[in-house]
């Protein structure tokens, strides 16, 4: 058994030491190990090399890509598109249709990874700031305070701060336009018992895809934490603020890539043709703006007891912009013309001088075929000279309110050690779209403020309330623990313009049990086997669609078994496991059909969400990690993985393989450390899915770190990262339907200078 007080002690004392030992490095790899309670089930967590594989402009996402059973794309190397980022894991998908993995940073929920008012790990933690990523593969965390954690969940960790004084500046320059500023001052010790530190960073990046006015991303985020001790009490306070411009990247089919494996379809030059400047890339955006602040409190009531509690608040607002080409006629429900709800009656391309609508000269029947046939009625070619053309800018505005906390009691009482705790959150998310005139198609995209229609605007209130216990009983050399949660959620919709309550639903869990066997073989040797029933509540996003039909749709269900064997001998350190996952009454949105053959503008609440059956996944994933000297590390991991589908759906069929899953992925790494020097070089390969080709991304990192201690300056580092060095061209994350990916991206540099005062 083990005093929880000086564990929580001992594990904040190591997470600072790795924070402050960037430039400890006296010619051997620094390697800290974080020796926690033993677990049953498969979980991973990076080593420090894996932190320095990455440039400080890349997204903290990207760090667990090497990681086994994971494969994680996003539209460029540096991670500047939410909208084109999927990770996959085990046959389970983050992408812009589905979220079935569990995310938190320090523990506390992320409020969702969707697209539509979710936000990855990405908006709420700096690459300088994150100390690890502790994952767990199939079988989560029994506490881990997540509504999607079906696959697996990932907490990534945020740095403690340092007992010592200091000023991080640091400056970064890459491919495609990147530059980044970062800036950390650290208190040090202050009052005897506090240590704190604030940190801010500017990133700007440009499309890697096209020139001139491609779009890009424009980041500002700020960071603030304390650590307080006071006897019996610690207390930890964190604060995160991120606001960002970003310009997406389309996912193209596959005949668009062998065609041009290097073009997005978005375009860079302004046409003043609609048709065509739909595809302007600048008009693509996703303007996010998130705050997320939490107090932790814990209090040590015993040697052998510990509570912990932390109240939490997150703010969320934001955009995501597109550029229709047409204006659109809506009306109300007795077909008056209306400005807000209602329906489309008609949209329309040309209008003559005083802003009537026209329609395309009779018998003209040309169209334009790219992006998509345009028809008659969007071809300048079908209407006078005199014609004015016009479009619209579409607006989707996303709010969310989120006040929760969680509360956890472990103890240690004789043989068992006894965990439980319960996640309450309240949450509010404002859904509305407005469509906005463009002045003047025919010169630029900028738009009047004041929109012409507001589409809809609804609410949808969240209750959640989680709650869990397990325990651990240690027989001699074996360990068995048994684990019940149950979550309580309930939905509901509420819509501006009918001024009610338009739709609830309860999403309640059944009890879901967990239980595994960890047995210790010899000192190097442990063998682990887990069960675990996990779950993921209907989403709000369901009830958006007026035509989805509640009672008939069921909580997402999945089972996870784990069967594995870790060895640790310091020089060596093995994983094997073998895992089976059932994954039951998948929740899947079907589209209204669509007559324009591009993209349905004007959508709104229509189509459906239905239960279609289920997916089966079976796998093993390895990983290997071997001190070749105490200067010279190798990694590698492999995973093998067959997920289909079970049951027949629309666009579905039982026993074909699940969209976007990779059968193989392959890793391997090695980093070298000389004096103040090092080296590391990475290659990943990803077999093939469907009809997508495998590929191999080889990844080079170097860098000079030292103290030098002269005048001001405490410290040095020179950190240099060129992702995919070969300018492999391939096709990564797809977009869930099985028809477009988004195209990897090339070959990628980038220089970090960091000054310690």
């Amino acid at each position: 058994m083990y005093a929880l007080k000086n564990k929580s002690i001992l594990s904040m004392a190591v997470a600072m030491a790795v924070s402050t030992s960037a430039y400890a490095n006296d010619n051997v790899i620094e390697e800290v190990t974080v020796t926690a309670k033993p677990t049953s089930y498969a979980n991973n967590v990076i080593e420090p090399t894996m932190l320095e594989q990455q440039s400080s402009v890349s997204s903290v996402l990207s760090v667990i890509d090497n990681l086994p059973g994971i494969s994680i794309n996003e539209g460029d190397a540096f991670g500047g598109d939410d909208w084109s980022t999927t990770i996959t894991m085990r046959g389970f998908s983050i992408d812009s249709n589905q979220q079935q993995l569990g995310m938190t940073v320090d523990g506390i929920p992320n409020g969702g990874s969707n697209y539509g008012g979710g936000a990855k790990a990405n908006r709420y933690l700096d690459s300088e700031n994150l100390v690890t990523v502790e994952v767990g593969q199939g079988t989560s965390d029994i506490k881990s305070a997540s509504l999607e954690a079906l696959g697996g969940t990932f907490n990534f960790v945020s740095k403690a701060p340092s007992f010592e004084k200091s000023t991080t500046f640091a400056y970064t320059s890459g491919s495609h336009d990147a530059s980044r500023y970062y800036v950390k001052h650290e208190t040090g010790t202050i009052f005897d018992n506090t240590q704190a530190y604030v940190s801010y960073s500017q990133t700007d990046t440009s499309r890697w895809i096209g020139s001139g006015s491609n779009g890009g991303k424009d980041n500002q985020h700020a960071e603030a934490k304390f650590v307080t001790t006071l006897d019996e009490l610690t207390i930890t306070g964190r604060l995160s603020y991120d606001d960002v411009s970003e310009t997406n990247y389309n996912s193209v089919s596959l005949a668009q890539f062998e065609q041009t494996p290097d073009w997005d379809q978005l375009t860079w030059n302004w046409t003043g043709v609609p048709h065509f400047d739909q595809m302007f890339a600048e008009g693509w955006g996703t303007l996010r703006e998130n705050t997320l602040g939490y107090l932790k409190f814990e209090y040590a009531i015993s040697p052998t007891s510990l509570l912990t509690i932390s109240p939490y608040y997150h703010k969320n607002s934001g955009r995501g912009d597109w550029i229709p080409p047409y204006l659109t006629s809506p009306v109300d429900e007795n077909g008056n013309p209306t400005t807000e709800g209602g329906t489309n009656a008609g949209s329309y391309g040309f209008t003559d001088s005083n802003g009537n609508p026209l329609a395309p000269n009779a018998g003209c029947t040309a169209s334009l075929n790219w992006p998509w046939e345009s028809g008659p009625e969007l071809n300048p070619a079908c209407y006078d000279a005199d014609a004015t053309p016009v479009m619209s800018y579409r607006h989707t505005h996303y709010n969310k309110d989120r006040l929760g906390v969680t509360a956890n009691y472990q103890a240690s009482i004789g043989m068992h050690d006894i965990e439980a705790g319960f996640w309450y959150e309240q949450s509010d998310r404002d859904e509305s779209r407005d469509w906005h005139k463009v002045i003047d198609a025919r010169i630029y995209h900028h738009f009047d403020n004041t929109p012409y229609w507001t589409q809809y605007k609804n609410t949808f209130e969240t209750d959640t309330l989680k709650w869990y216990a397990q325990d651990s009983m240690a027989f001699g050399d074996l360990t068995l623990n048994l684990g019940v949660k149950k979550y309580l959620v309930d939905i509901e919709k509420y819509d501006h313009y009918q001024n009610a309550t338009t739709a609830k639903v309860n999403s309640d869990s059944d009890l879901l049990f967990s239980g595994g066997i960890l047995y210790q073989l010899n000192s190097n040797t442990e063998l682990f086997t887990s069960y675990s029933e996990n779950f993921a509540a209907i989403k709000d996003g369901v009830l958006e669609r007026d035509s989805s039909d509640l009672s008939a749709i069921e909580p997402e269900t999945a089972e996870n078994i784990d069967l594995g064997v870790r060895y640790d001998n310091n020089a060596l350190k093995l994983t094997a496991t073998a895992y089976s996952i059932e994954f039951d009454n998948r929740i899947t949105f079907i589209a209204p059909g669509s007559d324009t053959g591009g993209i349905d503008y004007t959508i709104g609440t229509n189509g459906s969400y239905l239960n279609v059956g289920g997916i089966e996944s079976k796998g093993l994933e390895l990983s290997a990690s071997y001190m070749l000297s105490p200067q010279w590390n190798v990694y590698s991991s492999y995973t093998n993985n067959n997920s289909e589908y079970k049951g027949d759906a629309p666009g579905f069929e039982a026993g074909s393989k699940v969209i976007d899953s990779v059968d193989d992925l392959f890793v391997l790494s090695t980093d070298y450390y000389s004096g103040d020097f090092r080296f590391g070089l990475s290659a990943k390969y990803t077999g093939e899915r469907g009809d997508v080709d495998s590929y191999t991304v080889v990844d080079l990192n170097a860098g000079y770190a030292a103290e030098v201690n002269a005048g001001p300056f405490k410290a040095i580092d020179i950190a240099f990262v060129v992702y995919n060095i070969t300018d492999e061209s391939y096709l990564a994350g797809g977009t869930g339907n099985g028809s477009t990916y988004f195209i990897g991206a090339p070959s990628t540099a980038a220089v970090t200078l960091t000054a310690t005062f």
